[in-house]
């Protein structure tokens, strides 16, 4: 890629000057490493000094990922591996839609400014269910040990190695990242970005923080109208409607587990992000919110029950033979606790569950009745790779020949 300012070259890798006086100890680091060219690194990894490999992290970082889109990865040279053999980096992706944000010609929104809510993202039309309404790559992907500060080992250079990191963007990205909102930028710019705006993902079985500016500028509520999921054999995070989105209403996701009672979802927002919740559920009276809650708790409660009635554990499952009578019926009563609720962002796993439930009791139609539900609600909210989709898809295809099959019969 070319680029406009001056460069150093070290060894077949470019790197600005602007990174010596910035970060001069991990500098004089990446001169001492011998380094050759390592594909898809566009630019030389720079690591941590005196550390062994294991505890070693370092900067990846690809310039031209997505089309020259860029991302940047701080986290162990094992785990880079790894994502550095992904399909992200080895096979186009075209991610456009007649209603999604990517198609430059006409996206499906605006951006304005909403009462105590901050800037939020408009519809300017009627969006359907399923539709696509955004699709993007990650620009960064942080250990979550780089990122917390409450961790033990916590240095000061892996502060140094996260500004690195974003700085290595390439501008237009980079800029991106730096325009994203945070709830306390006057303590920690960067580190505030990425506490308020990161998704967690695991790689590499450990946990990351995964950055994608154009999600986040979208604003929580407890009862979304959108929901997203992320692709990691792409690295790209998509977002679809949940349900019908009206011209003017706000798109909205969830930040948290919508599966709580509203204590417990306003202590979560609040500990994580730094707000009190003010959706309309949260800022119901109260005794709608009793209710929500009663309803909430006993989806839990319910879901609780029916995995252990259709568990693939034997001994779990004969634990639970006492509520396979009723099983049918609390399955019915738990998808239509879902609807009350108005989940319609995770009501999947309950259409999931009532199909095997329905299955292991050997009642084939309704079994497929709610796994047809259950894939097509899947393919938004997890992703066509997601394994809980896939067996779903399974069940479709030979409900007879399916594990769950009359288990309970």
């Amino acid at each position: 890629m070319v680029r406009s300012r001056s460069y150093k070259i070290i060894g077949v890798f470019p790197v600005g000057p602007w990174v010596t006086s910035l970060f001069p100890s991990l500098f004089r680091y990446q001169l001492s490493c011998k380094s050759n060219k390592i594909d898809p690194w566009t630019i030389a990894p720079t690591c941590l000094p005196d550390t062994t490999d294991e505890e070693r992290f370092c900067v990846f970082t690809s310039e031209s990922f997505w089309g020259g889109r860029g991302i940047t990865i701080l986290t162990k040279p094992s785990i880079a591996r790894e994502i550095s053999q992904l399909p992200a980096f080895t096979t186009p992706t075209n991610n456009t839609s007649s209603l999604s944000e990517n198609d430059p010609r006409d996206p499906p929104f605006y951006v304005a400014a909403i009462p105590g809510r901050g800037m939020g993202l408009i519809a300017n039309r009627t969006i359907e269910r399923g539709d696509l309404i955004k699709a993007h790559a990650g620009v960064a992907i942080f250990h979550n040990d780089c990122v917390d500060k409450s961790f033990d080992d916590y240095l000061p250079h892996k502060e140094s190695l996260m500004k690195l990191s974003v700085n290595q963007l390439p501008p237009i990205t980079r800029d991106l990242f730096l325009a994203m909102a945070a709830h306390n930028e006057s303590e920690e710019p960067y580190i505030e970005k990425i506490y308020t705006n990161t998704f967690g993902e695991d790689f590499g079985e450990e946990e990351h923080s995964l950055v994608v500016p154009e999600t986040a500028r979208m604003n929580h509520d407890c009862r979304p109208n959108a929901m997203y999921y992320f692709d990691r054999r792409t690295l790209v995070h998509y977002t679809h409607a949940s349900r019908r989105i009206y011209a003017g209403e706000e798109i909205t996701i969830t930040y948290i587990d919508p599966l709580q009672t509203r204590l417990r979802r306003r202590a979560a927002i609040k500990r994580s992000w730094g707000f009190d919740c003010s959706c309309s559920l949260c800022s119901a009276e109260n005794h709608f919110i009793r209710e929500s809650n009663r309803r909430v708790t006993e989806i839990v409660r319910i879901t609780k029950i029916l995995n252990e009635v259709v568990s693939q554990n034997e001994t779990a499952r004969e634990a639970a033979r006492k509520h396979v009578p009723a099983a049918a019926e609390m399955a019915d009563l738990m998808i239509s606790l879902y609807e009350q609720e108005k989940l319609h962002a995770s009501i999947a796993d309950g259409y999931r569950l009532a199909a095997l439930v329905y299955s292991s009791i050997g009642n084939e139609w309704r079994a497929v009745k709610w796994a047809m539900l259950a894939s097509d609600i899947g393919l938004i909210h997890d992703g066509p790779e997601d394994e809980d989709l896939l067996d779903v898809r399974r069940l479709l295809l030979a409900p007879r020949q399916h594990w769950s099959w009359a288990v309970n019969v």
